[in-house]
């Protein structure tokens, strides 16, 4: 099967994935706000968010070993693969150990005056973050099993698992909803348990698929290897880090100085940007080990250009989709929420602005990644991730808005990140600059110019009548088509793209 129809077939799965997690999560979330209530819904985003601001340590080693698996997968070489499985279980062992502690010396701090919960709480909040440690800390253990399945492109089995586990997540929604216990606790054990399971049959899978994950035959690891993802991963982790600490700490300062209640706010804004989020994620998915293996085969013209693709494609991914709802927030919140929290359609218009900005510029990091040479790169950008929380402290001192925070996010962790990215692919890989501009930045921000002038062109001549406006959100996704084939699109990107319905209708044919 060619690089293109692979790649195809696992970015249909992978949308297949996303289509299914879309529907049920927004059924999942408004079953759980209106069983937990907007305060404890908000509490439990706050202690979820204390764990997810340490995932970075498993967010780095679990890209260092799809770098390398990827990497040694594009070599050829079979005995490398094993290596580097083997010394990933041993590192992942090893930070499980080390995440866990940290765990509970910071479980001491947050419940100890950094957390703002609403008196008579606090026991609960405790023991559902007790419960996401276990949870969290099993799931390290089986990341390099999530490596193996990439490195492989197997977005099949990925895909199936996602779509059990949001149909989990709204079973375990609904059971919540009917429970006459303390439902934040209910819920918070009911998620760790799911959690667990899925990791779990993860893990048996890979081991009855791959071999890599079964065999003991060559030596357990290999200190090489070792140092070298440890380095890998530690330069990865700073970048990481900085930005996991900036975005909880967003969410620990708004906590702080506004309460539960815009934190109930801003959990439902990045879970709706997160689940748009997927829409390039699926892609990057997809393409990563693309990337990675062509790098590892010295064909860095073929990695360069399947980056500036990836970056062009994944914002037109997301703009399709993000765009008619981002004109249209209240409407969408109004349909998708029995109670719209105040500053919820603020902040997810401004989210939604945050993701495609980044969207310019994703592929250029998975590039860079690719490469190995991260050091510099990964300081400059930890560099500009940490500013904006302690921007965001500052204002919030003297009294600034809510959404400030976000704002100062966009202007230095997208843009002035974004200028970093750039100028490191330039320097490390070749990325022509003035390619990126005319292949990716111009087609990108023409096509949103001509959908943003159209809809305002609209907006006027219509009521604000629910029917009328859910009708113009359709509208909206209709007319986006044309102007993205037209305005964003090459006569190459066009003529690529009828290839493949081309071969995907001739290939139907023949059943």
């Amino acid at each position: 099967m060619s690089t293109v129809n692979r790649v195809v077939k696992n970015t249909l799965f992978l949308y297949a994935r996303m289509g299914t997690s879309i529907v049920v999560s927004v059924l999942t979330t408004r079953i759980l706000l209106d069983a937990l209530g907007a305060s404890d819904y908000g509490l439990y985003n706050v202690v979820a968010g204390a764990l997810a601001m340490l995932g970075f340590l498993s967010a780095s080693m679990s890209t260092a070993s799809l770098r390398y698996m990827s990497y040694a997968e594009g070599k050829g070489d079979i005995t490398a693969i094993q290596t580097i499985f083997n010394s990933s279980v041993r590192l992942h062992r090893m930070l499980a150990l080390l995440v866990c502690g940290l765990y509970i010396i910071a479980g001491f701090f947050l419940f100890n005056g950094i957390l703002n919960i609403p008196s008579g709480r606090e026991t609960t909040a405790m023991i559902v973050y007790g419960c996401l440690i276990f949870s969290t800390v099993f799931s390290i253990t089986i990341t390099p099993y999530d490596a193996v399945l990439n490195a492989h492109e197997n977005m099949f089995f990925y895909s199936l698992v996602g779509i059990i586990d949001v149909f989990l997540k709204l079973t375990i929604a609904v059971l919540v909803s009917y429970s006459d216990y303390d439902r934040l606790l209910f819920y918070g054990l009911l998620m760790a348990g799911e959690s667990w399971l899925l990791r779990f049959i993860t893990k048996c899978y890979c081991d009855r698929t791959y071999p890599v994950c079964r065999a003991k035959s060559i030596k357990e690891h290999d200190n090489e290897i070792l140092k070298k993802m440890a380095s890998f991963a530690g330069w990865n982790m700073l970048n990481i880090c900085a930005g996991m600490i900036s975005l909880y700490g967003m969410t620990i300062a708004i906590n702080h100085f506004f309460g539960t209640l815009l934190n109930a706010a801003l959990g439902i804004a990045t879970q709706l940007q997160g689940a748009l989020m997927g829409v390039s994620g699926n892609m990057s998915k997809a393409l990563t080990p693309v990337l990675v293996k062509k790098e590892g085969a010295n064909q860095r013209h073929q990695m360069l250009e399947i980056s500036y693709a990836g970056c062009k494609f994944s914002f037109l991914l997301f703009s399709f989709f993000a765009l008619p709802i981002l004109f249209s927030m209240p409407v969408v919140l109004q349909l998708w929420l029995k109670e719209v929290p105040e500053w919820t359609v603020l902040f997810c218009m401004l989210w939604f602005v945050s993701g495609l900005i980044e969207q310019l510029y994703h592929f250029l990091y998975q590039a860079i990644q690719a490469e190995g040479n991260i050091k510099r790169f990964n300081i400059c950008s930890s560099i500009a991730n940490i500013i904006p929380i302690i921007l965001t402290c500052v204002e919030f001192q003297f009294g600034f808005q809510p959404y400030w925070a976000i704002l100062n996010w966009i202007i230095f962790r997208i843009m002035v990140d974004g200028i970093i990215y750039v100028y490191f692919a330039h320097k490390l890989i070749g990325l022509s600059v003035l390619r990126w501009i005319k292949y990716v930045l111009i087609p990108c921000l023409a096509s949103f110019v001509c959908i943003s002038c159209i809809y305002w062109r609209i907006r006027p001549q219509v009521s604000d009548s629910l029917l009328v406006q859910l009708s113009l959100l359709i509208i909206m996704f209709i007319i986006s088509l044309p102007v993205y084939w037209y305005v964003a699109l090459s006569r190459n990107d066009r003529h690529v793209f009828s290839s493949i319905v081309t071969n995907m209708r001739s290939r139907k044919s023949l059943y």
